[in-house]
């Protein structure tokens, strides 16, 4: 097949952008799984949220993980349980809850993210400075791209 690699995978289709994506997400899955075997994905995807904006509810979680609300409260409730988050009422809104990591979040989070880096330090090593940032621009607009389709209602 045209611009395929000798070391394709059997049940690969050729490449296509969509599969290698979602082939890369789970080699990258099961990295940081070894580094974090005790959080599931869906928790990982929370404690990235928070890492970046912290002390926010519970919806903006559903929103910026693009996760859905019963699997945000489950992992909420996991997460607090084993101490990596904290919830408390929103003083302003008390139908509201706010969400904050906790110091033991924090350090997982730090650990998660330096497993991230090695796989990018292990990309940069493939690829020039110029296709690297090339690859981070192409995959933001993909994400985009994605996002502004669920946001409208369409299907993906």
């Amino acid at each position: 097949m045209k611009g395929t690699d000798s070391r394709a995978l059997p049940y690969s289709r050729g490449g296509h952008p969509a599969e290698l994506i979602h082939e890369i997400d789970r080699l990258m899955h099961e990295r940081i799984q070894r580094a974090v075997p005790q959080m599931q994905r869906s928790c990982r995807m929370i404690l990235s949220s928070l890492s970046v904006q912290d002390n926010v509810t519970q919806l903006d979680l559903v929103h910026s993980t693009h996760l859905k609300a019963p699997t945000v409260s489950v992992s909420l409730q996991r997460m607090e349980r084993d101490g990596i988050v904290h919830r408390h009422p929103d003083q302003s809104d008390l139908r509201a809850t706010r969400v904050h990591l906790t110091a033991k979040g924090r350090e997982m989070d730090n650990e998660v993210f330096a497993r991230i880096r090695e796989q990018d330090k292990t990309v940069e090593e493939a690829i020039t400075p110029e296709e690297f940032e090339t690859l981070r621009v192409i995959l933001t607009k993909i994400r985009d791209c994605l996002v502004e389709g669920d946001l409208s209602g369409e299907e993906s």
